[in-house]
């Protein structure tokens, strides 16, 4: 059975609140571990705000919940040399998480895909075992199937250096990139914030196909829920975020859980 998470961002109002590291986290994380553990996740995509503007007790408590921290969700800058990387990487290896989320900035030069490369190499250095999932965003480097696949291949073998797709991605561009690096491809978010993020069920045969194509394509990793119905409108509120995550999850959990041939 495919393991489904939790991004803690989609609980967080303030998600999306300045840019990059002007972010930060409101909610008491801690105290909603066991209410997604009790909802059936298989544990979180832990958002890196939620861990490093906690108090130490939180963070602690959080580190130690026996809900796993299957995924770091940083946003940690790749576009120079300094140390919010290094800074970064102990708080990954604190967590044990074994899956990092990563992105790269908007330069798509030949320099600028090089460095990206050696900075993402350099930083697999100091995180042994951990496996760095590229989110590839939109807007990003990255975005472009043939220039993720140069930046992973610099960044490392498959085993480490990887890449996650959305479930928004379209049939096209998802054969797209798998084309250019499928089998880095070991993680999928589930977001459809284009359109307003509809409850799973109102999807359910559009994400019966698009697992149908993953299937095909040889996909067999895990999942995260990343936004939920509610978020950015009146709903946005943590009580009632996770109750639709619980109910998303529910669907997915179902589709993936039945022949798709």
């Amino acid at each position: 059975m495919m393991e489904i998470y939790l991004g803690t961002i989609a609980l967080e109002p303030n998600r999306w609140f300045g840019v990059t590291q002007d972010r930060w986290g409101t909610i008491v994380l801690r105290d909603w571990l066991d209410p997604i553990r009790d909802a059936g996740f298989d544990g979180i995509e832990l958002w890196e705000s939620h861990l490093r503007d906690a108090s130490d007790a939180d963070a602690d408590a959080i580190i130690g919940h026996p809900l796993p921290i299957r995924v770091f969700n940083t946003y940690v800058g790749f576009d120079d040399d300094n140390d919010d990387r290094t800074h970064a990487a102990e708080w990954i290896r604190r967590t044990g998480a074994d899956k990092v989320k990563w992105n790269t900035g908007p330069d798509r030069n030949d320099a600028a895909l090089a460095a990206y490369g050696e900075r993402l190499a350099h930083w697999a250095g100091q995180l042994p075992g951990v496996r760095l999932a590229c989110e590839c965003h939109d807007g990003s480097a990255m975005d472009d199937p043939e220039a993720a696949a140069r930046v992973l291949a610099a960044g490392g073998p498959p085993a480490r250096s990887q890449a996650i797709v959305h479930s928004n991605d379209g049939h096209d561009r998802l054969r797209a990139k798998f084309a250019a690096y499928g089998e880095r491809i070991t993680h999928v978010h589930v977001n459809n914030l284009d359109r307003g993020s509809p409850p799973l069920a109102e999807l359910r045969d559009e994400l019966r196909s698009t697992i149908s194509l993953l299937d095909s394509l040889g996909f067999d990793g895990t999942w995260t829920i990343e936004f939920v119905h509610g978020t950015g409108t009146e709903s946005d509120r943590p009580d009632l975020l996770l109750a639709q995550a619980a109910a998303d999850l529910d669907v997915l959990r179902e589709l993936l859980d039945r022949p798709h041939c």
